[in-house]
């Protein structure tokens, strides 16, 4: 639109639905909307989606923003990462398989047999399992063998599958692939001899690109579905992983942030590391090619609050936290382990459990809440404590947090996590459009609008700045001694069975 300032369109297609946003080049977000889309489950760890339907939900969020009323420089994208898209010459030939599916359990055992646990490990720098993209492939080529015959293009991301759709150009990003167990880490390249030894095929993966060139044009057709401008730049952008980390203002080295939802993960950039997959650390590739992520997963973080709030009958969230600020820094001695779901960082074991310890004749709500909140807060230092020797003091390992996710909303539990991991957290604002402003910044590089990850001070707005108390610090160090102390899971035996 002549005269209006120019916008970035930024489409982020998630786990449940697809965010899309219009951002201007000094990151105010203008308009923003989401359109959701279900996950189909079977027996057997089966979790898929159907492409089309991320596609439907791109254009409904999209129109909701009313671009039109907008000047539109660029499509940029982001959206959730390692899947397997069969895309055959017209489309895609089933459903997605998620980054969640478990169905190739047999096919994991036939890759460790055929190229090797130890191997695949060091190659990728992570841990591989039934979720890894070649079980995936070997499932297809046995149970589904016309439809793996068909197959022109493996895509891996949902935002593949969009750009594809976008402007009929196939590749997928660095961080995306790094997510695959496809990916030779440290050369930045496809692990096409592994393939070949699996007997799959080396001639369907997508093109690697960082994510920040501009890899097509907007196609007429799909310009009038998404209601923007035909020709104008498409922006492939990055996986989830990136896009958040970039958009939490973590994107330089020595910048972290932790996510707070229903699971939880700590995320830092580095210059370059030695991955360590036992660990339970997952290092991906940086949209700048030479750097790393470190992310730490959780699998269940505030997901731990809310199931203490069904146990106690369903109160509102502010009534969980004016409990827990009844109870005692420390929880009157009673610590909680949150493994709702087992774990997967800073060990491995889908069959660790939640517990409480300590409990005594004087333990009420108050002090069961406020043991959750710090439980979890325990469990994101040991986190912090495996990524620390990656870190170093000059890479940030006590630098500024950004903090983001729902369970971040709880004052207290920011103020707990800042203390018991000895940083600042800063609460950023606008928590929903995290990943959007990530894919706003690689379209921006893309254009030219920006040179780095952070365009000014104010790009990411905080909300709030949490300072670790003194008082506090040194009360949760002997409180974090004591559980780990009591936590089975971290001992060496029990990370070695997991």
């Amino acid at each position: 639109m002549r005269g209006a300032e120019p916008v970035i369109a930024a489409l982020d297609v998630g786990t449940t639905g697809v965010k899309a946003a219009l951002v201007t080049r000094d990151g105010r977000v203008v308009a923003s909307a989401r359109a959701g889309y279900p996950t189909h489950s079977r027996a057997g760890g089966v979790m898929e989606q159907s492409p089309e339907d991320w596609w439907e939900a791109a254009c409904q969020a999209m129109q909701a923003c009313e671009p039109g009323r907008h000047a539109v420089a660029a499509l940029g994208l982001s959206g959730q990462m390692q899947a397997l898209i069969a895309l055959g010459l017209h489309g895609p030939l089933r459903p997605a398989i998620l980054y969640s599916d478990t169905r190739a359990a047999a096919e994991l055992s036939a890759v460790e047999r055929l190229w090797g646990k130890d191997r695949w490990w060091a190659q990728t720098g992570n841990v591989q399992d039934a979720t890894s993209l070649p079980p995936k492939l070997l499932w297809l080529q046995r149970h589904e063998p016309e439809t793996y015959r068909s197959v022109r293009w493996i895509l891996l991301g949902a935002h593949d599958y969009v750009t594809w759709r976008a402007c009929g150009e196939v590749v997928t990003d660095l961080t995306t692939a790094a997510t695959t167990g496809l990916l030779d880490l440290a050369g930045g390249r496809w692990a096409l001899e592994m393939l070949e030894a699996l007997g799959l095929r080396t001639n369907v993966l997508p093109p690697l690109t960082s994510g920040w060139e501009v890899t097509g044009r907007l196609m007429p057709e799909a310009a009038a579905a998404l209601h923007l401008p035909p020709g104008i730049p498409v922006i492939h952008g990055a996986g989830d992983a990136a896009t958040t980390t970039l958009g939490a203002g973590a994107g330089d080295p020595g910048r972290g942030y932790l996510y707070l939802g229903t699971s939880g993960w700590l995320a830092q950039t580095l210059p370059g590391s030695q991955p360590q997959p036992e660990t339970g650390l997952f290092t991906l590739r940086h949209p700048q090619p030479s750097w790393q992520l470190i992310i730490g997963p959780l699998l269940t973080a505030a997901g731990n609050l809310e199931w203490i709030r069904q146990q106690l009958g369903g109160p509102s969230y502010e009534a969980l936290e004016a409990w827990a600020r009844q109870a005692p820094p420390g929880a009157g001695g009673v610590l909680y382990l949150p493994y709702l779901a087992g774990e997967r960082s800073p060990f491995r074991n889908p069959n660790a459990r939640a517990s409480f310890m300590g409990i005594g004749p004087s333990a009420g709500r108050p002090e069961l809440v406020r043991s959750v909140l710090e439980g979890v807060a325990f469990a994101l230092r040991s986190v912090h404590e495996a990524m620390a020797p990656r870190l170093g003091a000059e890479a940030g390992a006590t630098g500024p947090l950004g903090a983001t996710g729902g369970g971040c909303r709880s004052d207290l539990w920011c103020e707990i996590i800042a203390a018991v991991l000895g940083r600042p957290l800063r609460r950023l604002a606008d928590p929903s459009n995290v990943g959007v402003r990530g894919a706003v910044l690689l379209a921006g590089r893309a254009l030219g609008w920006y040179d780095t990850w952070e365009p000014s001070p104010g790009f990411f707005p905080v909300e709030r700045n949490f300072e670790p108390e003194p008082a506090l610090v040194q009360l949760y160090e002997m409180a974090y001694g004591e559980w780990v102390r009591y936590n089975p899971c971290l001992m060496p035996e029990a990370r070695q069975r997991g």
